[in-house]
């Protein structure tokens, strides 16, 4: 004859209690505070980047026969984007696009442009805004 054992109710909430005392401990290891929710930093003055305009103009399509002549002298320093994609252009670059190359420094800008037989419209540091 085999004996059965019986838990019942009172006994399996003493073993229930042991159990779910080490599921909790294992659940509540030392934090230090929440993460604070992430703030966007504010733009610096400038990122690194110089930007030596060629022209601006209202639109994209008015700056076609400007970027055939230079695109393949200036390569990748290339930029032809909506003035809003810089901050810290002058108030004469206006609110359309600009063309012109962007460097490390403003010196390289300049050489580069010059390189174009292109006169530098102006020369800025800036803070790229928008990305391809």
């Amino acid at each position: 004859m085999t004996r059965r054992s019986r838990i019942g109710p009172l006994g399996a909430s003493r073993m229930l209690v042991p159990f779910v005392a080490i599921v909790l401990a294992g659940c509540g290891s030392e934090r230090g505070p929440a993460d604070p929710a992430p703030t966007r930093p504010e733009p610096s003055v400038s990122d690194g980047s110089w930007l030596a305009a060629i022209e601006v103009a209202p639109r994209a399509d008015d700056l076609d026969a400007i970027t055939e002549r230079v695109r393949d002298l200036l390569g990748p320093a290339l930029v032809v984007s909506p003035v809003s994609c810089f901050e810290g252009l002058p108030g004469r670059a206006g609110d359309g696009y600009v063309i012109g190359a962007v460097a490390g420094s403003q010196e390289e800008a300049e050489l580069l442009v010059e390189g174009t037989g292109e006169p530098a419209l102006f020369t800025a540091s800036v803070t790229i805004l928008c990305t391809d």
